[in-house]
């Protein structure tokens, strides 16, 4: 038999309509394949829905709880919440949660909200998850006794100060959240007690140092010694009477630490600190040490430490005196990222499936996402695992290439 007609015959063994077949067979394999994977990323999103859905319901009972507000004005807060959420880049299950948390101190709707995107703010500031930024708010604005309105004050100082001081603005904060009660004792101001915190965290790079140094300065400048061993608190290193603390630093720094001739009142901590911290260098080592003793007790070191660079007090304090806006300046930075990008989409999802919920149409999706589902396993119990599929697939796609 001669080569042509040995070719001939080849050719004639494979029909052209039977490589057409082939050709249908893999392109409807392989669309299937896709509609399949197509379906798993639907599948998910299915499920994605109600517990998103559920989130939203379950912080929306919560607020109902605390504040007692009216079904028509928790609908209209839902909106303003939810445009808050996305504004700040947080989800709005948690912005709806902190305002509960806000609404059962007894703050009212519109301040509990205002604290609410205070604490997302604070949470871009500091880089804390927005449930640990609110802990932390609501201990400083307690101790403080600060309004409302006051708090983003406090975000724009403790924004400025720790890009001014180059120190971490959650440092500054926790050392402020653990002392700010005395402080208030203390009658500072909150410029002047940022100044005092961030100041201190500068020279020390120690939170907890640093609330404990406050703590202790303000009990020994203006706790009542014997009051406080009726108590039990160690005295050890107290002067009996403000009088007698009062001579000891004026004999010594020539500062006098009462704001009226007449001894019967303090100055605030600030100004106490920076007096003091002023001639501080003029002290002999003797002097020093017994001036820590009486001021500081156990702390007198981490008091040391500060008055020896007294000048990161006053520039903290000239931070904070020039903080407006500073705050919404780190929302902008924050607001440059990807972060803040996917956390705007977590907080459209759950205002879309929290709309679906309402609508009543969430049972119907999630009736047919089980529907699908029972057909799916019944499409996999006949043809085989998904694994298999997409091993035919790979092998046919293959012939064909080689084809």
């Amino acid at each position: 038999m001669d080569n042509s007609s040995m070719e001939s015959r080849n050719n004639s063994e494979i029909p052209a309509e039977t490589t057409n077949d082939l050709s249908e067979a893999v392109r409807l394999l392989s669309d299937g394949f896709s509609g399949i994977s197509k379906f798993f990323g639907l599948q998910e999103y299915l499920k994605k829905i109600p517990e998103e859905a559920i989130k939203v319901d379950a912080a929306m009972t919560q607020l109902s709880q605390s504040s007692g507000a009216s079904a028509s004005e928790l609908r209209i807060y839902f909106d303003q919440a939810a445009e808050s959420a996305r504004r700040y880049g947080i989800s709005i299950s948690d912005l709806l949660g902190v305002t509960a948390e806000w609404s059962r101190m007894g703050y009212g709707l519109p301040d509990a909200h205002a604290l609410a995107e205070a604490a997302a703010l604070y949470s871009h500031i500091t880089g804390m998850d927005v449930g640990a930024s609110n802990e932390a708010l609501v201990s400083t604005v307690q101790g403080l006794q600060l309004e409302a309105g006051e708090v983003e004050q406090l975000l724009d100082m403790l924004a400025k100060t720790g890009h001014d001081l180059s120190i971490d603005p959650a440092g500054i904060g926790k050392a402020l959240q653990e002392s700010a009660a005395s402080f208030r004792a203390a009658d500072t101001d909150l410029s002047q007690t940022i100044a005092l915190v961030a100041g201190a965290d500068s020279v020390i790079a120690d939170p907890g140092t640093v609330s404990d140094l406050w703590n202790a300065v303000e009990t020994h400048i203006y706790g009542a010694k014997l009051e406080l061993e009726a108590a039990g608190v160690e005295t050890d290193g107290m002067l009996s009477s403000t009088a007698q603390l009062r001579d000891l630093v004026q004999n010594l720094t020539g500062f006098d630490i009462m704001a009226d001739s007449a001894g019967t009142q303090l100055k605030d901590l600030y100004s106490i600190v920076v007096g003091i911290g002023s001639e501080w260098q003029n002290l002999s080592a003797s002097e020093q040490n017994g001036l820590l003793d009486a001021l500081a007790g156990s702390q007198g070191n981490a008091l040391g430490s500060v008055l020896d660079n007294i000048s990161a007090i006053e520039t903290a304090y000239q931070s904070a005196g020039n903080a407006s806006g500073s705050a919404l300046a780190a929302q902008e930075k924050y607001e440059q990222g990807i972060r803040y990008s996917l956390d705007r989409l977590e907080a459209s999802f759950q205002q879309f499936a929290d709309t679906l919920a309402g609508d009543g149409l969430l049972k119907g999706i999630a009736d047919f996402g089980n529907g699908a589902v029972n057909v799916l396993d019944s499409v996999t119990d006949k043809i085989g695992a998904l694994g298999t599929i997409g091993t035919t697939i790979g092998a046919v796609a293959g012939a064909k290439n080689l084809g």
